[in-house]
């Protein structure tokens, strides 16, 4: 497996990294960290987003910004049979002294650098904000030199002044950083991200930890400040979650295709986790999409 520890590339004649990544069918889905901070913009997939521990449904447009040194990854959903999918991802990565050691420190940039500070919990910018960097980000692909270091200096002034930011990580996510114990937990996140249409299981994930049941199943709640039945179970709600808002399988075949045995559990812990049943969130979804139509199509006409 490769190494969790990243090394971001850049050209010799640029000081931070601007990329666009495309693959064909998923992302790496690599669980990762490195030292830089990260700007990232999905232009086309849908999947699980996992930062620190957080973990939920990203589509279209999910704009996030990632502190230095956060555990982070994109699950991209499988795609059906005989389809041509890409993944696209426009991405930007800079370093906190890319400028100098004392850039950041400056008087006019105090709003940046606290901005900068609050990332190490990773956040998901939405509304207006969201609009704003993005269309700052298409920009900078085609900008050089001084022009290319002013269109981030304004999306970071963007991000420093804005409210429309939601947290991710728990604020008691441990930022502390291990080799040994980060290739382990690297291994368990690849079987729980392979696996989780299945029944998994802990004292599999222990025995790819090379820890016994009891032992792994204090250290991963210690890591992810959750337990471990906990994190599987969010990530095959989130699923479930995205294949109702599909509207092209009943309850029933959703709940085995998400790896719950039965539908009086998938119920269950469906409810707890949404505060819905699996037909209610269905519902509520088709309604919210008619009136979203509705007004689309009422706009049209006063055009």
């Amino acid at each position: 497996m490769d190494p969790l520890l990243l090394k971001v590339k850049k050209t010799e004649t640029d000081s931070f990294s601007v990329n666009h990544f495309k693959y064909h069918g998923s992302f790496p889905g690599l669980w990762h960290y490195h030292s830089e901070y990260e700007l990232t913009l999905i232009i086309k997939s849908s999947g699980t987003r996992f930062v620190g521990d957080h973990i939920d449904r990203y589509t279209e447009n999910d704009l996030i910004f990632i502190g230095k040194n956060l555990a982070h990854t994109w699950k991209t959903d499988a795609a059906l049979p005989d389809t041509d999918v890409f993944s696209e991802a426009l991405v930007i990565h800079f370093r906190e002294d890319f400028l100098g050691k004392m850039f950041f420190s400056t008087p006019e940039l105090a709003e940046v650098e606290k901005f900068l500070r609050m990332s190490r919990r990773g956040m998901k910018i939405i509304g207006q904000t969201q609009t704003q960097v993005i269309s700052h980000m298409y920009q900078i692909g085609s900008l050089s030199g001084v022009e290319k270091l002013i269109k981030l200096l304004q999306i970071l002034s963007l991000l420093a002044g804005s409210e429309d930011l939601m947290f991710l990580s728990s604020d008691g996510y441990s930022q502390y950083i291990n080799e040994n114990d980060n290739d382990r937990l690297n291994k368990v996140h690849a079987y729980i991200m392979d696996s989780f249409k299945s029944q998994i299981r802990l004292t599999d994930a222990a025995d790819i930890a090379h820890m016994s049941p009891t032992a792994f199943s204090r250290y991963f709640k210690q890591r992810m400040q959750k337990p471990f039945s906990q994190f599987v179970i969010e990530l095959k709600v989130g699923y479930a979650c995205k294949l109702l808002m599909q509207h092209q399988f009943s309850i029933l075949q959703i709940c085995y295709e998400c790896g719950f045995q039965n539908v009086s559990n998938f119920n269950k812990q469906f409810k707890q986790y949404t505060e819905l049943s699996p037909k209610q969130f269905q519902l509520k979804h088709k309604s919210l999409r008619l009136q979203a139509s509705l007004y689309q199509h009422q706009v049209q006409e006063n055009l």
